[in-house]
This record gives C-alpha cells, sequence and structure tokens, in this order.
C-alpha cells in the first residue's frame, strides 16, 4: 500500500472532530437566532459539501448552484 493511501485515511480522521466542530458551532448559531433550521445536522452538511468537489468535475460547473440548494435548505423559511 503507497504512502499516500495510509495517510489519507489517517489525515481525515485527525481533521473530521475539528471540521465537525466548527460546522456545529455555525448551525447552532444559526439554531439559536431562528436563521437555520432545528434540524439541520453536521454531519449531513459535511457530507452534502463534500460532494460539490465533484460537481465542478464536469463540463459545467454546478458547484455554486448545488451549494445555493444546500444553503437555502439549511434556512428557515419565515
Amino acid at each position: 500500500m503507497s504512502m499516500t493511501r495510509r495517510l489519507c485515511p489517517a489525515i481525515a480522521e485527525q481533521s473530521y472532530g475539528p471540521v465537525i466542530a466548527a460546522i456545529t458551532e455555525l448551525l447552532d448559531a444559526g439554531k439559536k437566532d431562528g436563521s437555520i433550521r432545528p434540524d439541520a445536522d453536521p454531519g449531513d452538511f459535511l457530507q452534502l459539501t463534500g460532494a460539490l468537489w465533484r460537481a465542478a468535475a464536469g463540463p459545467e460547473d454546478r458547484a455554486p448552484h448545488m451549494l445555493a440548494l444546500i444553503l437555502d435548505g439549511l434556512r428557515t423559511h419565515r
């Protein structure tokens, strides 16, 4: 197994905690002020935004549109 293949999971494991903590803090602040829906989940957000890098790989960059959909889905609709 190559060094890169061994390092990728280790890097992902080390970075997951701080990344999910930051997302949680941001979502919690939005939930508190009513701008983010109460069922928004940090893990779901991370998985959804993680797909954005693949969207830019096609002939048409869909990432901005997909990000707008993700962010709109987080908002409370008052």
